[in-house]
């Protein structure tokens, strides 16, 4: 097989890849966690914060293949994310700029924040596969430059903690902005310029874009691990939407809250640093039966989970439950798509597990909150036990399938 690459790529890839991971989270951080209090603030029910927040992940369902056809059609990796990057920093400076003040404001800001988070969201699969590719020419790992990123989270949901209680709750959206800004920058300097596909495995100009879906869509073990991933990603969507209101329900500060999702993308870094000979021992599909498993067991004890201190190992789950099931996702979407197919893949991926389905999750995520409350993810928990019997089915039933898959993410043993 030819390499994935035309070199030189240049000196310091890993750290230029970590770099741009750390700007997209630290970004994720603050909008992830605070942005329904900033809504609530300005006066949104839950039911609109749930459809602002559902919106553009319901959407992704046609913008994320899209963006995935449209980006496989550029040599150059930064290309397609320096263009992302700039609609973030316009759409989320339009709703800086957004007078609060009547019905027409909740369409004006679903709308922006369904361009500027789609922005995003497509930027998020290109540059895993990115990175997962220089991982394999370069012989670095990818889980410890994602690990950045979640040290990125960290460090914004802390401060935007502390600074919410200090500055006040419009330090949201400017941290937001300045974020996205940033990724404009990142994707034009930071980006190695000279990384790019081998035009050879650039997919044909007169090839049909329907007939690359096709090649996917027609995949039944691919669309089954897609809905899987789907149903365990999508269980997380009570938790971004309404936790951090739930939590200040019970009394807890701002800044509580931010050392709560501090611990669990934490969480997600130890593991992604440290957990290399645990995802190399249990393979992908065991993997993901453990992150499924985990999905369950989370939820299940939120719904009766009140008190702080419990709050914390719970929290712990988050390595298991998001992280788990992410990397495992990742590696199968790699061995079950033909060559060549590896950014539709991942965008496809990102589009339903992590997007539509979620926002499927958020959508109905305020009408549960406003009749359920904490109890709320007891329903979170029986979807990721949907999610649990479909990874069950396809490892025990299907396992034939998948012995002569390609090998997945390189993972560096130094």
């Amino acid at each position: 097989m030819k390499p994935l690459f035309v070199r030189p790529v240049g000196a310091g890839i890993l750290v230029r890849q970590a770099a741009f991971y750390a700007i997209l989270c630290a970004g994720t951080g603050a909008s992830l966690p605070f942005l329904p209090s900033w809504l609530g603030h300005y006066g949104m029910s839950p039911t609109e914060i749930g459809w602002i927040l559902a919106i553009p992940l319901l959407c992704r369902a046609v913008t994320g293949p899209l963006s995935g056809l449209w980006a496989d059609r550029f040599i150059r990796y930064r290309t397609p994310l320096l263009g992302l990057a700039l609609a973030a920093a316009v759409a989320y400076g339009l709703m800086a700029l957004t007078p609060l003040t009547d019905l027409k404001s909740f369409y004006i800001l679903a709308g922006l924040f369904g361009i500027g988070f789609t922005a995003v969201a497509s930027a998020t699969p290109l540059l895993d596969a990115m990175t997962m590719q220089l991982g394999r020419s370069e012989r670095f790992s990818f889980s410890w430059v994602r690990a950045v990123g979640s040290g990125a989270f960290i460090f914004a949901s802390i401060c935007l903690g502390y600074m919410l209680r200090n500055v006040g709750v419009d330090i949201v959206l400017g941290w937001m902005v300045a974020s996205a800004c940033l990724m404009v920058v990142g994707a034009k300097f930071l980006l190695p310029p000279n990384a790019r596909i081998d035009p050879s495995l650039l997919p044909r100009r007169d090839q049909p874009s329907l007939a690359r879906l096709r090649a996917l869509w027609g995949n039944g073990a691919f669309v089954l691990l897609i809905l899987a991933l789907g149903c365990l990603q999508a269980a997380h969507s009570y938790y971004y939407a309404f936790s951090t209101i739930i939590w200040q329900g019970e009394g807890l500060s701002a800044t509580s809250c931010g050392y709560l999702w501090a611990l669990a993308v934490a969480a997600e870094l130890v593991f992604l640093s440290f957990g290399g000979r645990l995802r190399r021992r249990l393979g992908p599909w065991r993997l993901l039966l453990l992150g499924a498993g985990a999905g369950v067991l989370r939820w299940g004890l939120a719904a009766v989970v009140s008190d702080f201190w419990l709050l914390w190992p719970l929290q712990l789950l988050h390595s298991l439950s998001f992280v788990a099931v992410y990397l495992a996702g990742l590696e199968l979407v790699y061995m079950l798509v033909p060559p060549g197919h590896e950014g539709l893949g991942q965008a496809i991926n990102s589009a339903y597990a992590s997007g539509a389905m979620t926002g499927v999750g958020m959508l109905f995520s305020g009408i549960i909150f406003e009749n359920y409350g904490v109890r709320g993810y007891g329903f979170m928990a029986m979807l990721a036990g949907v999610g649990l019997c479909i990874v069950a089915w396809l490892y025990f039933a299907k396992q034939p399938l998948f012995s002569a898959g390609r090998s997945g993410i390189h993972e560096s043993r130094s």
